[in-house]
């Protein structure tokens, strides 16, 4: 896996950069958000793993910039930002996962591998599917000529939906890529989502394109 390690911190990424190397990863790391953008935007990478205090930018603003530009690539913020609202931002900015300052390298390596495991996101033009239009790099979702207003949780469901069509998607798929590997969420709230989506997108839960698969999870015909 080649990984983007974003962290003004020089040694914690010297560090990380000799465990990762030691799993079998492969690590280059940048000390500042405008040189994480540009390394993220002209090589390919597997993961990017960025931390939100960095001298020049926020983590998030370089997140969402990413995000604003077509990068799919998989997002994991370390960082010592605790607190919910740091952790909301973060996760409505793009980020599929949040893992704070100090911690253990064994969970790191977890969520990594949680990743791993994930679809990966293509990179779409415009698609249009059942009466509405989904642009996933101006992140506008349109019924006609007029805007669908979501959420940035009915959104990351539309576009997993949307970048794996025919697939069958679980729940827990969803609440991972909705909060990440430490997703505490009961069964019904995905529910809850995808019923609020169907109702914005003006899609039939019986014979519109997301299907209901019962006992086994969901799938977007198109």
């Amino acid at each position: 896996m080649r990984i983007l390690l974003l962290d003004d911190d020089k040694c914690l990424c010297q560090t990380l950069e000799r465990a990762l190397g030691e799993a079998g990863h492969v690590v280059e790391y940048a000390c500042d958000g405008a040189s994480g953008e540009y390394f993220a935007a002209n090589s390919e990478f597997d993961l990017l793993i960025l931390d939100i205090g960095l001298p020049d930018k926020n983590g998030i603003e370089v997140c969402r910039k990413l995000r604003a530009d077509g990068i799919v690539t998989p997002v994991l913020m370390l960082t010592a930002r605790d607190s919910l609202d740091s952790k909301v931002k973060g996760l409505d900015a793009g980020a599929d996962d949040y893992l704070c300052k100090p911690f253990a390298c064994d969970e790191l390596f977890a969520r990594i591998r949680a990743l791993q495991r994930r679809p990966p996101l293509r990179v779409l033009p415009v698609v249009e599917t059942a009466g509405i239009s989904f642009d996933n790099v101006s992140h506008r979702v349109c019924g006609g000529k007029a805007e669908i207003k979501l959420t940035a949780a009915e959104y990351k469901i539309l576009e997993y939906f949307i970048t794996n069509p025919g697939v069958l998607i679980t729940r827990s798929m969803l609440e991972e890529h909705l909060w990440g590997a430490e997703s505490t969420s009961v069964s019904n709230t995905i529910d809850s989502l995808i019923k609020k989506l169907r109702q914005k997108l003006g899609w039939e839960a019986k014979s519109g394109p997301i299907k209901t698969l019962r006992g086994a999870g969901y799938r977007l015909d198109r």
